[in-house]
């Protein structure tokens, strides 16, 4: 959890795991005011509005706690923030880089899709009304101040379903008011209502959105799942004259197959597996390395590096030859020395001096440079070209 354990430090992961994840919200004060703009700033959000075509839904504008009907033209976009409204673009992991490999790795440290937007709020606005998410997030503020009120939840555990809309505001106050400063984090378990109000300064926060899965996703993927099988697509019997003795029947057969399933060995491990690969990103372009050209640009002293949205999953399947996964590409590499493979599977970066040192039995034009192309044209290996 070495992603996560960075944005909550100097609070223990496994402390705030066991005493606050989905149980209450926690403000965490940081040692530095710019913890979070390695991840994005200012200049990334100006970058953003003028090199980047934005249109609803991604970026909105909130004003007096409600969204806008309508979106400005982007000739307006600061006066509406200059009038009190609050910017909102969403999916900021599918535009910036740094963002991206925020999300990602987050993705694996938690197990859960993530996404991420920004709000922008000037001095001294609400953004939004008291509402609930129904995901948890992790509020990072980039700079500026913003004060929170969170409340305890008046529904447990809502689903997408379950808008705040459609719910009565607590009653009780806030069990938490805290101000966030640059470099600051809380965390909001979905359920928990809560605003917010910029203060002296203009705020910008990013919010990450954790999509738990619960037992209710879990029975999603299961009719998924029994689709494949046409005993469950066929149509149910009719009820003629009321007499619903087919019906019953089928049903009891339907039930048992049900039980049948739920009893296999591999399904809980099928349905892990699912997770871990649910709404991955693509692997990364890189050309022209990957158009099989300049794959070696610096010669012996070329760097690569894998993919810096994904995790790398290796399984041995014999003496030299083992199945390598990245995202959604899986690769089958035989003729791979041992001591190539505890090294080549296990570092962020390396050149063919290394690969030499690792394997130097291996022959560079018959053995590395087919290999290296291979994962490279994959998509699975990158050139390193800064």
């Amino acid at each position: 959890m070495k992603t996560l354990q960075q944005l909550l430090a100097p609070y223990p992961a496994d402390q705030f795991f066991a005493e606050y994840w989905t149980q209450k919200a926690i403000h965490i004060s940081a040692d530095h005011s710019q913890k979070f703009q390695t991840f994005f700033s200012w200049g990334d959000l100006n970058d953003l509005l003028n090199y980047h075509k934005l249109t609803p839904p991604d970026l909105r504008f909130s004003m007096d706690g409600k969204l806008l009907l309508e979106t400005p033209a982007p000739r307006d976009w600061s006066d509406r923030l200059r009038q009190g409204a609050t910017l909102i673009v969403n999916a900021v992991h599918h535009r910036v880089p740094t963002v991206a490999e925020l999300a990602a790795n987050l993705r694996y440290d938690i197990g859960y899709e993530t996404h991420v937007n920004l709000y922008c709020s000037p001095a001294q606005y609400q953004g939004f009304e008291c509402h609930y998410d129904t995901h948890d997030v992790l509020i990072l503020q980039i700079d500026g101040e913003k004060k929170w009120f969170v409340y305890r939840e008046t529904v447990l555990y809502p689903t997408p379903n379950m808008s705040s809309a459609n719910q009565p505001k607590p009653e009780e106050p806030p069990y938490l008011e805290c101000v966030l400063k640059a470099g600051d984090l809380l965390y909001i378990p979905r359920g928990h209502w809560h605003y917010a109000v910029a203060c002296e300064q203009p705020s910008l926060h990013l919010t990450v959105g954790i999509e738990s899965q619960t037992g209710l996703n879990w029975l999603a993927w299961l009719i998924r799942d029994l689709e494949t099988n046409p005993n469950w697509r066929q149509t149910l019997p009719v009820v003629v004259d009321g007499n619903m003795n087919a019906l019953e029947q089928e049903l009891a057969k339907l039930r048992q197959n049900l039980i049948e399933t739920l009893h296999q060995p591999d399904i809980l491990h099928r349905y892990i597996d699912a997770l871990a690969y649910r709404a991955l990103p693509p692997l990364p372009v890189s050309l022209p390395a990957q158009m099989g050209a300049d794959i070696f640009p610096n010669g012996f002293m070329t760097r690569f590096t894998w993919s810096p949205l994904h995790r790398i999953r290796v399984k041995q399947i014999g003496e030299e030859h083992y199945q390598v996964q990245v995202g959604a590409k899986q690769l089958d590499l035989k003729g791979i020395p041992v001591n190539l493979a505890e090294n080549l599977f296990n570092r962020d970066e390396f050149s063919l001096f290394d690969i030499a040192d690792w394997a130097p039995d291996l022959n560079l034009e018959g053995d590395i440079t087919p290999l290296m192309t291979r994962l490279i044209t994959e998509g699975v290996l990158q050139v390193k070209t800064d």
